[in-house]
């Protein structure tokens, strides 16, 4: 069965956070995000919207087009 989109870029977002050494208070702080809102994100259990989209990507220092690079792909 194929993982749902907001899975994926939950577990992106994850990865991407994990990475940098981030906590998710941190990066709540660093976006202006709740804590809660990113916990959610990362299990896939809210939809982000475009703006969200693009106040992540910025804090990853990347855009829009390379954050979600791969979640398109079903897993």
């Amino acid at each position: 069965m194929a993982t749902d989109i907001c899975v994926r870029f939950g577990r992106r977002i994850r990865e991407l956070r994990r990475k940098r050494g981030w906590t998710q208070v941190y990066l709540a702080t660093d976006t202006g995000l709740g804590s809660v809102y990113i916990s959610q994100l990362e299990h896939g259990k809210k939809e982000p919207r475009l703006r969200t989209i693009e106040i992540l990507a910025l804090s990853f220092e990347m855009t829009p087009a390379q954050l979600l690079r791969g979640i398109g792909q079903k897993s």
